[in-house]
Protein backbone atom coordinates (compact mmCIF):
# COMPACT_ATOMS: atom_id res chain seq x y z
CA UNK A 1 0.00 0.00 0.00
CA UNK A 2 1.56 3.42 -0.98
CA UNK A 3 1.59 6.29 1.74
CA UNK A 4 -0.34 9.61 0.37
CA UNK A 5 1.48 12.92 1.17
CA UNK A 6 -0.47 16.37 0.79
CA UNK A 7 0.95 17.52 -2.50
CA UNK A 8 2.57 20.40 -2.03
CA UNK A 9 6.24 21.93 -2.64
CA UNK A 10 7.44 20.45 0.66
CA UNK A 11 6.65 16.35 -0.91
CA UNK A 12 9.90 17.15 -2.97
CA UNK A 13 11.90 16.99 0.62
CA UNK A 14 9.90 14.08 1.30
CA UNK A 15 10.47 12.09 -1.99
CA UNK A 16 14.21 13.21 -2.42
CA UNK A 17 14.84 12.09 0.93
CA UNK A 18 13.50 8.90 0.31
CA UNK A 19 15.38 7.89 -2.84
CA UNK A 20 18.37 9.70 -1.55
CA UNK A 21 19.37 11.93 -5.01
CA UNK A 22 21.65 14.24 -5.34
CA UNK A 23 21.41 17.98 -4.77
CA UNK A 24 21.22 19.18 -8.34
CA UNK A 25 18.06 16.81 -8.67
CA UNK A 26 16.25 18.41 -5.79
CA UNK A 27 16.81 21.57 -7.20
CA UNK A 28 15.83 20.33 -10.58
CA UNK A 29 12.53 19.60 -9.12
CA UNK A 30 11.67 22.65 -6.97
CA UNK A 31 12.33 24.37 -10.07
CA UNK A 32 10.07 22.19 -11.97
CA UNK A 33 7.07 22.78 -9.44
CA UNK A 34 7.72 26.64 -9.18
CA UNK A 35 6.88 26.55 -12.80
CA UNK A 36 4.06 23.88 -12.12
CA UNK A 37 2.40 26.57 -9.22
CA UNK A 38 2.57 29.43 -11.83
CA UNK A 39 1.05 27.71 -14.95
CA UNK A 40 -2.75 27.99 -15.40
CA UNK A 41 -4.67 25.00 -15.87
CA UNK A 42 -5.26 23.75 -18.94
CA UNK A 43 -8.48 24.77 -20.21
CA UNK A 44 -11.18 24.37 -23.11
CA UNK A 45 -9.77 27.99 -24.27
CA UNK A 46 -6.68 26.48 -25.66
CA UNK A 47 -6.32 24.38 -28.43
CA UNK A 48 -4.75 21.73 -27.25
CA UNK A 49 -7.24 21.05 -25.00
CA UNK A 50 -10.56 22.31 -26.69
CA UNK A 51 -11.42 19.06 -27.75
CA UNK A 52 -10.48 17.28 -24.18
CA UNK A 53 -12.53 17.47 -21.11
CA UNK A 54 -10.91 17.45 -17.91
CA UNK A 55 -13.87 19.20 -15.72
CA UNK A 56 -13.43 15.70 -14.02
CA UNK A 57 -9.87 16.88 -12.43
CA UNK A 58 -9.51 18.56 -9.28
CA UNK A 59 -6.07 19.80 -9.62
CA UNK A 60 -6.88 20.91 -5.33
CA UNK A 61 -7.74 17.09 -4.86
CA UNK A 62 -4.71 16.12 -6.11
CA UNK A 63 -2.91 13.23 -3.81
CA UNK A 64 0.74 12.03 -3.67
CA UNK A 65 1.61 8.50 -3.45
CA UNK A 66 5.30 7.58 -1.72
CA UNK A 67 6.24 4.00 -2.62
CA UNK A 68 5.91 1.61 0.68
CA UNK A 69 5.19 -1.80 1.01
CA UNK A 70 6.61 -4.80 -0.50
CA UNK A 71 7.53 -5.87 -4.17
CA UNK A 72 4.23 -7.56 -5.54
CA UNK A 73 4.20 -10.18 -8.70
CA UNK A 74 4.91 -9.50 -12.30
CA UNK A 75 1.04 -9.53 -13.29
CA UNK A 76 0.17 -13.05 -15.88
CA UNK A 77 -1.07 -10.27 -18.35
CA UNK A 78 2.01 -9.57 -19.51
CA UNK A 79 3.24 -11.63 -22.21
CA UNK A 80 6.96 -12.43 -20.84
CA UNK A 81 6.79 -15.69 -22.44
CA UNK A 82 6.68 -14.48 -26.13
CA UNK A 83 8.69 -11.25 -25.85
CA UNK A 84 11.91 -13.47 -24.75
CA UNK A 85 13.10 -10.05 -22.90
CA UNK A 86 16.63 -9.09 -22.45
CA UNK A 87 15.57 -7.42 -18.92
CA UNK A 88 12.41 -6.87 -16.85
CA UNK A 89 11.59 -4.01 -14.65
CA UNK A 90 9.04 -4.22 -12.81
CA UNK A 91 7.21 -0.79 -10.53
CA UNK A 92 4.63 -1.58 -8.59
CA UNK A 93 3.21 0.46 -5.08
CA UNK A 94 6.59 -0.69 -3.89
CA UNK A 95 9.08 0.68 -6.06
CA UNK A 96 11.36 0.29 -9.21
CA UNK A 97 12.20 -3.68 -9.28
CA UNK A 98 14.74 -5.25 -11.49
CA UNK A 99 13.27 -8.57 -11.99
CA UNK A 100 16.08 -9.65 -14.33
CA UNK A 101 18.71 -8.84 -16.79
CA UNK A 102 20.24 -11.59 -19.18
CA UNK A 103 23.72 -12.61 -19.30
CA UNK A 104 23.69 -11.19 -22.72
CA UNK A 105 22.40 -8.23 -21.87
CA UNK A 106 24.83 -7.79 -18.81
CA UNK A 107 27.72 -8.83 -21.31
CA UNK A 108 26.77 -5.91 -23.56
CA UNK A 109 26.95 -3.63 -20.54
CA UNK A 110 23.19 -2.86 -20.70
CA UNK A 111 21.84 -0.46 -17.63
CA UNK A 112 19.10 -1.08 -16.56
CA UNK A 113 18.17 0.32 -12.81
CA UNK A 114 15.72 2.80 -10.63
CA UNK A 115 16.18 6.10 -11.97
CA UNK A 116 17.06 7.49 -8.91
CA UNK A 117 19.68 5.11 -8.13
CA UNK A 118 21.05 6.69 -11.78
CA UNK A 119 20.92 10.18 -10.76
CA UNK A 120 23.28 8.90 -7.78
CA UNK A 121 25.42 6.53 -9.91
CA UNK A 122 25.83 7.77 -12.86
CA UNK A 123 25.30 11.74 -12.93
CA UNK A 124 26.92 12.01 -16.14
CA UNK A 125 24.67 9.70 -18.53
CA UNK A 126 21.42 11.57 -16.68
CA UNK A 127 22.05 15.11 -15.70
CA UNK A 128 22.20 16.62 -19.10
CA UNK A 129 19.07 14.65 -20.19
CA UNK A 130 16.70 14.60 -17.54
CA UNK A 131 14.01 17.11 -18.02
CA UNK A 132 16.22 19.36 -19.76
CA UNK A 133 15.38 18.72 -23.66
CA UNK A 134 12.62 15.98 -24.34
CA UNK A 135 10.08 16.40 -21.40
CA UNK A 136 10.43 19.60 -19.68
CA UNK A 137 8.40 21.63 -17.18
CA UNK A 138 7.78 24.55 -19.73
CA UNK A 139 5.87 22.06 -22.06
CA UNK A 140 2.74 21.86 -19.64
CA UNK A 141 1.03 21.93 -15.80
CA UNK A 142 1.34 18.20 -16.55
CA UNK A 143 4.71 17.83 -17.74
CA UNK A 144 5.58 20.27 -14.85
CA UNK A 145 4.25 18.50 -11.84
CA UNK A 146 5.72 15.15 -13.38
CA UNK A 147 9.17 16.96 -13.12
CA UNK A 148 8.86 17.65 -9.80
CA UNK A 149 6.86 14.68 -7.93
CA UNK A 150 8.10 11.68 -10.23
CA UNK A 151 8.57 8.61 -8.17
CA UNK A 152 9.65 4.99 -8.64
CA UNK A 153 11.67 5.87 -12.58
CA UNK A 154 13.17 3.72 -14.40
CA UNK A 155 16.18 3.98 -16.59
CA UNK A 156 17.65 2.02 -19.60
CA UNK A 157 20.72 2.73 -21.30
CA UNK A 158 22.88 1.06 -24.32
CA UNK A 159 26.45 1.78 -24.09
CA UNK A 160 28.01 2.68 -27.22
CA UNK A 161 28.14 -0.20 -30.03
CA UNK A 162 25.94 -2.43 -28.11
CA UNK A 163 23.43 -4.28 -29.78
CA UNK A 164 20.42 -5.26 -27.47
CA UNK A 165 17.64 -6.72 -29.69
CA UNK A 166 15.44 -8.91 -27.27
CA UNK A 167 12.98 -5.93 -25.34
CA UNK A 168 13.55 -4.41 -22.52
CA UNK A 169 10.49 -4.80 -20.50
CA UNK A 170 9.45 -2.12 -17.82
CA UNK A 171 5.99 -2.92 -16.59
CA UNK A 172 4.17 -0.33 -14.92
CA UNK A 173 1.54 -1.82 -12.28
CA UNK A 174 0.69 0.51 -9.83
CA UNK A 175 -3.15 0.78 -7.83
CA UNK A 176 -2.54 4.44 -5.85
CA UNK A 177 -5.03 7.49 -6.73
CA UNK A 178 -2.33 9.02 -8.99
CA UNK A 179 1.15 7.93 -10.21
CA UNK A 180 3.54 9.86 -11.48
CA UNK A 181 6.12 7.48 -13.76
CA UNK A 182 9.23 8.38 -15.18
CA UNK A 183 10.75 6.69 -18.23
CA UNK A 184 14.92 7.50 -19.37
CA UNK A 185 16.08 6.11 -22.31
CA UNK A 186 19.16 6.19 -23.86
CA UNK A 187 20.83 5.28 -26.87
CA UNK A 188 24.92 5.68 -27.24
CA UNK A 189 26.88 6.15 -30.81
CA UNK A 190 26.05 3.27 -32.68
CA UNK A 191 24.16 1.16 -30.36
CA UNK A 192 20.96 -0.53 -30.73
CA UNK A 193 18.10 -0.61 -27.86
CA UNK A 194 14.60 -1.96 -27.82
CA UNK A 195 12.26 -1.03 -25.06
CA UNK A 196 8.83 -2.03 -24.35
CA UNK A 197 6.69 0.07 -21.45
CA UNK A 198 3.84 -2.15 -20.40
CA UNK A 199 0.87 -0.77 -18.30
CA UNK A 200 -1.31 -2.76 -16.22
CA UNK A 201 -3.28 -1.39 -13.03
CA UNK A 202 -4.50 -3.93 -10.95
CA UNK A 203 -8.44 -4.62 -10.44
CA UNK A 204 -8.77 -3.27 -7.64
CA UNK A 205 -11.96 -1.05 -8.17
CA UNK A 206 -10.52 2.27 -7.82
CA UNK A 207 -10.25 5.24 -10.29
CA UNK A 208 -7.02 5.89 -10.73
CA UNK A 209 -4.92 8.77 -12.30
CA UNK A 210 -2.01 8.48 -13.95
CA UNK A 211 0.51 10.97 -15.57
CA UNK A 212 3.59 9.82 -17.51
CA UNK A 213 6.35 11.29 -18.95
CA UNK A 214 9.26 8.87 -20.98
CA UNK A 215 12.04 10.47 -22.55
CA UNK A 216 14.41 8.89 -24.96
CA UNK A 217 17.64 10.10 -26.97
CA UNK A 218 19.05 8.21 -29.72
CA UNK A 219 22.77 9.33 -30.41
CA UNK A 220 24.62 9.38 -33.49
CA UNK A 221 24.41 5.91 -35.58
CA UNK A 222 22.15 4.52 -33.11
CA UNK A 223 18.73 2.79 -33.17
CA UNK A 224 16.04 2.86 -30.65
CA UNK A 225 12.73 0.83 -30.73
CA UNK A 226 10.29 2.28 -28.53
CA UNK A 227 6.39 -0.05 -28.01
CA UNK A 228 3.74 1.24 -25.33
CA UNK A 229 1.29 -1.19 -24.60
CA UNK A 230 -1.96 0.54 -23.00
CA UNK A 231 -4.57 -2.02 -22.23
CA UNK A 232 -5.50 -1.65 -19.01
CA UNK A 233 -8.57 -1.68 -16.64
CA UNK A 234 -11.43 1.35 -17.78
CA UNK A 235 -10.68 2.84 -14.18
CA UNK A 236 -7.61 4.31 -15.16
CA UNK A 237 -7.37 7.78 -16.37
CA UNK A 238 -4.22 8.80 -18.10
CA UNK A 239 -1.70 11.37 -19.45
CA UNK A 240 1.54 10.41 -21.50
CA UNK A 241 4.28 13.12 -22.58
CA UNK A 242 6.17 11.25 -24.64
CA UNK A 243 9.45 12.34 -26.79
CA UNK A 244 12.33 11.51 -28.24
CA UNK A 245 15.25 13.35 -29.41
CA UNK A 246 17.32 11.76 -32.78
CA UNK A 247 20.58 12.23 -33.58
CA UNK A 248 23.09 12.33 -36.78
CA UNK A 249 21.77 9.46 -38.84
CA UNK A 250 20.02 7.70 -35.84
CA UNK A 251 16.71 5.66 -36.13
CA UNK A 252 13.87 5.88 -34.08
CA UNK A 253 10.88 3.99 -34.32
CA UNK A 254 7.69 4.48 -31.89
CA UNK A 255 4.31 2.35 -31.61
CA UNK A 256 1.78 3.08 -29.04
CA UNK A 257 -0.83 0.52 -28.83
CA UNK A 258 -4.11 1.55 -26.56
CA UNK A 259 -7.28 -0.65 -26.03
CA UNK A 260 -7.87 0.38 -22.58
CA UNK A 261 -8.69 3.01 -19.83
CA UNK A 262 -11.06 5.54 -19.49
CA UNK A 263 -9.07 8.45 -20.46
CA UNK A 264 -6.09 8.66 -22.40
CA UNK A 265 -3.97 11.54 -23.68
CA UNK A 266 -0.90 11.27 -24.74
CA UNK A 267 1.91 14.16 -26.30
CA UNK A 268 4.26 11.94 -28.87
CA UNK A 269 6.82 13.74 -30.20
CA UNK A 270 10.02 13.48 -31.75
CA UNK A 271 12.85 15.89 -32.42
CA UNK A 272 15.47 15.70 -34.88
CA UNK A 273 18.46 17.45 -34.24
CA UNK A 274 21.09 16.47 -36.70
CA UNK A 275 21.52 15.38 -40.25
CA UNK A 276 20.20 12.24 -41.42
CA UNK A 277 18.22 11.43 -38.72
CA UNK A 278 15.16 8.92 -39.68
CA UNK A 279 11.80 8.39 -37.07
CA UNK A 280 8.60 5.70 -37.54
CA UNK A 281 5.72 6.79 -35.48
CA UNK A 282 3.30 4.36 -35.26
CA UNK A 283 0.12 4.31 -33.02
CA UNK A 284 -3.35 1.76 -33.26
CA UNK A 285 -5.99 2.05 -31.11
CA UNK A 286 -8.98 -0.06 -30.57
CA UNK A 287 -11.38 2.01 -28.52
CA UNK A 288 -15.60 1.12 -26.83
CA UNK A 289 -17.60 2.15 -24.99
CA UNK A 290 -17.56 5.39 -23.44
CA UNK A 291 -13.73 5.41 -23.99
CA UNK A 292 -11.81 8.89 -24.91
CA UNK A 293 -8.60 8.90 -26.37
CA UNK A 294 -6.34 12.35 -27.34
CA UNK A 295 -3.43 12.52 -29.54
CA UNK A 296 -1.13 15.14 -30.25
CA UNK A 297 1.68 14.75 -32.28
CA UNK A 298 4.91 16.80 -32.78
CA UNK A 299 7.41 15.75 -35.51
CA UNK A 300 10.20 18.71 -35.20
CA UNK A 301 12.80 18.71 -38.21
CA UNK A 302 15.70 21.57 -36.99
CA UNK A 303 18.30 19.48 -39.27
CA UNK A 304 18.41 18.76 -42.75
CA UNK A 305 18.08 15.48 -44.38
CA UNK A 306 15.95 14.42 -42.25
CA UNK A 307 13.08 11.91 -43.12
CA UNK A 308 9.62 11.35 -40.54
CA UNK A 309 6.83 9.02 -41.31
CA UNK A 310 3.73 8.69 -39.15
CA UNK A 311 0.83 6.50 -39.37
CA UNK A 312 -1.80 6.91 -36.59
CA UNK A 313 -5.03 4.19 -36.83
CA UNK A 314 -8.28 4.00 -35.17
CA UNK A 315 -11.40 1.55 -34.59
CA UNK A 316 -14.14 2.97 -32.60
CA UNK A 317 -16.73 1.08 -31.40
CA UNK A 318 -19.86 2.13 -29.12
CA UNK A 319 -19.84 6.12 -28.79
CA UNK A 320 -16.13 6.60 -28.21
CA UNK A 321 -14.41 9.22 -29.34
CA UNK A 322 -10.66 9.73 -31.15
CA UNK A 323 -8.92 13.05 -31.38
CA UNK A 324 -5.71 13.71 -33.09
CA UNK A 325 -3.98 16.83 -34.14
CA UNK A 326 -0.74 16.47 -35.48
CA UNK A 327 1.98 19.12 -36.32
CA UNK A 328 5.03 18.56 -38.75
CA UNK A 329 7.32 21.21 -37.85
CA UNK A 330 10.40 22.33 -40.55
CA UNK A 331 13.06 24.92 -39.27
CA UNK A 332 14.84 26.84 -42.05
CA UNK A 333 18.30 24.74 -41.32
CA UNK A 334 16.09 21.78 -42.26
CA UNK A 335 16.70 21.53 -46.19
CA UNK A 336 15.45 18.36 -47.86
CA UNK A 337 12.93 17.18 -44.94
CA UNK A 338 10.84 14.42 -46.33
CA UNK A 339 7.83 14.50 -43.66
CA UNK A 340 4.87 12.27 -43.91
CA UNK A 341 1.56 12.52 -41.34
CA UNK A 342 -1.49 10.55 -41.59
CA UNK A 343 -4.51 9.57 -39.63
CA UNK A 344 -6.98 7.20 -40.26
CA UNK A 345 -10.12 6.01 -38.69
CA UNK A 346 -13.06 3.07 -38.71
CA UNK A 347 -15.89 3.87 -37.23
CA UNK A 348 -17.81 0.76 -36.54
CA UNK A 349 -21.09 2.68 -34.83
CA UNK A 350 -23.42 5.60 -35.62
CA UNK A 351 -22.77 7.54 -32.27
CA UNK A 352 -18.61 7.31 -32.52
CA UNK A 353 -16.52 10.42 -33.53
CA UNK A 354 -12.85 10.57 -34.46
CA UNK A 355 -11.39 14.21 -34.73
CA UNK A 356 -8.55 15.02 -37.12
CA UNK A 357 -6.70 17.96 -36.93
CA UNK A 358 -3.26 17.70 -39.39
CA UNK A 359 -1.08 21.13 -39.13
CA UNK A 360 1.74 21.44 -41.44
CA UNK A 361 4.42 24.73 -40.28
CA UNK A 362 7.30 24.95 -42.84
CA UNK A 363 10.08 27.24 -42.54
CA UNK A 364 11.86 25.69 -45.25
CA UNK A 365 11.67 25.67 -49.44
CA UNK A 366 13.47 22.96 -50.17
CA UNK A 367 11.11 19.77 -48.54
CA UNK A 368 8.30 17.54 -48.76
CA UNK A 369 5.70 17.42 -46.54
CA UNK A 370 2.48 15.64 -46.97
CA UNK A 371 -0.45 14.72 -44.86
CA UNK A 372 -4.01 12.85 -44.64
CA UNK A 373 -6.67 12.08 -42.58
CA UNK A 374 -9.59 9.92 -43.67
CA UNK A 375 -12.61 8.44 -41.35
CA UNK A 376 -15.02 6.25 -42.80
CA UNK A 377 -17.31 2.98 -42.19
CA UNK A 378 -17.06 -0.11 -43.26
CA UNK A 379 -17.86 -0.47 -47.18
CA UNK A 380 -20.83 -3.34 -47.13
CA UNK A 381 -19.44 -4.72 -50.56
CA UNK A 382 -16.73 -5.98 -47.86
CA UNK A 383 -18.90 -7.54 -45.68
CA UNK A 384 -21.00 -8.96 -48.50
CA UNK A 385 -18.01 -10.37 -49.81
CA UNK A 386 -16.85 -12.21 -46.57
CA UNK A 387 -20.25 -13.22 -45.77
CA UNK A 388 -20.63 -15.32 -49.17
CA UNK A 389 -17.57 -16.81 -48.16
CA UNK A 390 -19.63 -18.17 -44.99
CA UNK A 391 -18.06 -15.93 -42.73
CA UNK A 392 -20.74 -14.53 -39.54
CA UNK A 393 -21.42 -11.29 -39.95
CA UNK A 394 -19.37 -10.73 -36.59
CA UNK A 395 -16.72 -12.50 -37.78
CA UNK A 396 -16.45 -10.86 -40.91
CA UNK A 397 -16.29 -7.39 -39.06
CA UNK A 398 -13.65 -8.82 -36.74
CA UNK A 399 -11.40 -10.23 -39.63
CA UNK A 400 -11.60 -6.20 -41.37
CA UNK A 401 -10.55 -5.14 -38.11
CA UNK A 402 -7.52 -7.18 -37.44
CA UNK A 403 -7.08 -6.26 -41.67
CA UNK A 404 -7.38 -2.69 -40.78
CA UNK A 405 -4.77 -2.75 -38.05
CA UNK A 406 -1.61 -4.63 -39.88
CA UNK A 407 -1.07 -1.56 -41.67
CA UNK A 408 0.57 -0.17 -38.69
CA UNK A 409 1.67 -3.56 -37.14
CA UNK A 410 3.53 -3.98 -40.41
CA UNK A 411 5.79 -1.14 -39.66
CA UNK A 412 6.96 -2.88 -36.25
CA UNK A 413 10.78 -3.61 -36.53
CA UNK A 414 10.52 -7.00 -34.63
CA UNK A 415 8.56 -10.27 -35.39
CA UNK A 416 7.56 -10.91 -31.59
CA UNK A 417 6.74 -7.50 -30.58
CA UNK A 418 4.41 -7.43 -33.83
CA UNK A 419 2.47 -10.69 -32.47
CA UNK A 420 2.09 -9.50 -29.04
CA UNK A 421 0.65 -6.28 -30.37
CA UNK A 422 -1.67 -8.17 -32.88
CA UNK A 423 -3.34 -10.10 -30.17
CA UNK A 424 -4.06 -6.79 -27.77
CA UNK A 425 -5.44 -5.75 -30.60
CA UNK A 426 -8.00 -8.43 -31.63
CA UNK A 427 -8.72 -9.08 -28.27
CA UNK A 428 -12.91 -8.24 -27.77
CA UNK A 429 -13.06 -4.07 -26.47
CA UNK A 430 -15.07 -2.71 -23.43
CA UNK A 431 -18.71 -2.86 -23.47
CA UNK A 432 -20.88 -0.01 -22.82
CA UNK A 433 -20.29 -0.52 -18.60
CA UNK A 434 -15.95 -0.66 -19.42
CA UNK A 435 -15.78 -3.73 -18.90
CA UNK A 436 -13.03 -5.84 -20.93
CA UNK A 437 -14.99 -8.54 -22.44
Amino acid sequence: MAIEARLARDAISQISDAQREPDWLRERREAAWDIYESTREPSRSDEEWRRTDLRWLKWDELPLSLPTGTRGDVPTSVPLGALSPSAVVLVDNAGTHIIEVSVEARDAGLIVMDLATAARDHPDLIRDRLSTSAVTPEQGKFQALNTAIWTAGVFVHAPRGASITQPVVLIENRSVPMSQPRVLVTAAEGSTANVIEWWTVPNTGMTSLRSCATELFADTGSTITYTHSHATHSNLRSLHAQHAVVGRDATFTSTNVTTGGQFHKATVGTTLIEPGAEVTMNSAYHLSGKQFVDHHTLQHHQASDGASDLLFAGVLDGTAHSVYAGTIMVDPPAQRTNAYQNNRNLLLKQGTRADSIPRLEIMADDVRCTHGATASTIDPSHLYYLSSRGLTDADARALIVEGYFEAVLGRVPYKDVRDVLRDILSASPMGEDGARR
